[in-house]
């Protein structure tokens, strides 16, 4: 079965809501934005406006990242305004979502997301191909 190239699909931090709760069915079912994310983290925090200072900035964001399954390992830096995220993710979509978060904070200028995708299964296949390839040292020779 070939799928779709682009497929939506609900944040990473998105729980699902029950079907008996009133929810419409579909993707938008239980998704939050991210924006609405770092706005309850803030408040939760005591921060109504949100963060102001570098600090608060790298707070606020690890904060919103405990949310996020996978986001465990990155590391969150801001000077003057300039965040960079480090670190690895196991999906693709982790890293686009932490991206997002960080995003939503007003007080940023800038944003360096270099972190990596950390996957098992391309480490794997990769040393599966390097056991099926035969070495010309071992072969044996006519």
């Amino acid at each position: 079965m070939i799928e779709p190239l682009f497929v939506q699909v609900p944040p990473a931090w998105a729980v699902p809501q029950s079907p008996w709760m009133g929810a419409p069915p579909g993707p938008s079912a239980g998704s939050t934005s991210a924006s609405t994310l770092v706005a309850a983290v803030s408040l939760r925090r005591g921060q109504a406006s949100g963060p102001a200072t570098d600090q608060e900035v790298e707070e606020v964001i690890y904060d919103a990242l405990e949310f996020v399954p996978g986001a465990s390992d990155v590391d969150v830096r801001c000077e003057s305004g300039r965040v960079t995220l480090s670190g690895a993710v196991p999906h693709k979509r982790v890293k686009r979502d932490i991206g997002e978060i960080a995003w939503a904070i007003p007080a940023l200028s800038d944003l360096a997301n270099n972190v990596t995708i950390a996957s098992r299964r391309r480490a794997r296949a990769f040393a599966r191909e390097a056991e099926a390839v035969p070495s010309a040292a071992g072969r044996k020779q006519a």
